[in-house]
């Protein structure tokens, strides 16, 4: 089980951006760093990462994991959708004996900061509304239905704080609209959640529904929407936790269970 502090996690974070400031410039690998950081703040042995993992009966197989600590869990770490994984954790969960971490983190608080792609110079910097929770893992957890509560599986969500740049190459608004992105830079750990039982998910209902309720009245309790928030309500109708009781119009109804 994952156990890094806050501080080791502040200790890589400055490690990374001082590799960043001695190549003279931000950002060779686009989102890497961020990934980096999790990396070594999950192990930070290298002789750990990017690991061969064979099948039970110890055939070889063409999957490598982030880490394979020595007591032989696996931990994989995916700072984008979680969608792209379902094949490599299916064959975790059914074909080895090893416990299985996902590490997703979540963005909890962003400043954005554009740069003028012909210097590089930082022309601006502002705080982002975005504010991930953890309620916002649930809608990528649809294809995972079958393993969560597994004592075997792990769902770790750091919570962090980060700087991302956007270079003003966009089409409208000074550049900023369609602009792209260039570089995440985390900066702080600010809490971790690790989903493991059943309960665990469960305890992420939004307080206050009313005893029936629609996918609109959900979205707004959790500020999830689209495909996240129905994928969300079915993750939780499948564990358990939620039952359809009918329908307002075409929305269909929701109720606790």
């Amino acid at each position: 089980m994952i156990a890094a502090s806050k501080i080791t996690f502040s200790r890589l974070c400055h490690e990374e951006l001082t590799r960043v400031k001695d190549r003279d410039g931000i950002g060779l690998y686009a989102e890497k760093r961020l990934h980096s950081v999790l990396k070594r703040w999950v192990w930070d042995d290298l002789s750990c990462h990017e690991q061969k993992v064979v099948t039970r009966d110890e055939k070889k197989t063409r999957f490598v994991a982030d880490v394979l600590t020595p007591s032989g869990e696996i931990v994989e770490i995916q700072t984008a959708s979680l969608y792209p994984m379902r094949k490599k954790i299916a064959f975790y969960m059914e074909h080895t004996d090893h416990p299985v971490t996902v590490v997703h983190p979540l963005i909890a608080q962003k400043h954005i900061c554009w740069m003028d792609p012909a210097t590089g110079e930082i022309t601006a910097r502002r705080r982002s509304p975005r504010r991930d929770t953890p309620i916002a893992a649930l809608g990528e957890l649809k294809a995972f239905l079958p393993y969560l509560g597994n004592p075997r599986f792990t769902l770790c969500l750091p919570l962090i704080a980060l700087e991302e740049f956007r270079l003003l190459d966009g089409w409208g608004n000074g550049g900023k609209r369609g602009s792209h992105r260039y570089e995440q830079l985390p900066t702080e750990l600010l809490d971790t959640h690790f989903l493991v039982s059943r309960a665990d998910y469960g305890a992420l209902l939004p307080e206050g529904l009313p005893e029936s309720f629609t996918a609109k009245v959900f979205g707004k309790a959790t500020g999830l929407r689209g495909y996240a928030l129905y994928d969300a309500l079915a993750v939780l109708e499948g564990l358990g936790f939620l039952a359809k009781c009918g329908k307002d119009g075409r929305s269909v109804r929701y109720t606790v269970l």
